[in-house]
């Protein structure tokens, strides 16, 4: 029963770690310097991050149908969409700024 409920409460909360894990990266990556490589480094991981979101949207909406049923099914569902929204949105910077000079 135990394994149980960690599955679940993994499935619920990893698009949540998923978008804490790229914040994290792309902060502490950031502010390791400006080297030569660092946009791109940190819009690979962007791209692989929102990719990942994405798959993560698709599989939570493919599950739950039309219209999700269950607190589980709409945490996974919302929890996908936030990330998908929140790894964009903290993705601004790098593309408004660009690379180093």
């Amino acid at each position: 029963m135990g394994d149980r409920f960690w599955n679940k409460l993994w499935h619920g909360t990893a698009p949540l770690v998923l978008w804490a894990a790229h914040f994290f990266f792309c902060y502490l990556f950031a502010a390791s310097g400006c080297r030569r490589g660092t946009w791109t480094v940190l819009l690979a991981v962007t791209l692989l991050a929102l990719a990942a979101a994405g798959w993560l949207c698709w599989r939570a909406w493919r599950e739950s149908g039309a219209a999700p049923r269950g607190v589980l099914r709409m945490a996974r569902l919302g929890g996908a969409i936030l990330a998908f929204a929140a790894i964009a949105w903290s993705a601004m910077p790098l593309l408004a700024f660009g690379g180093c000079d």
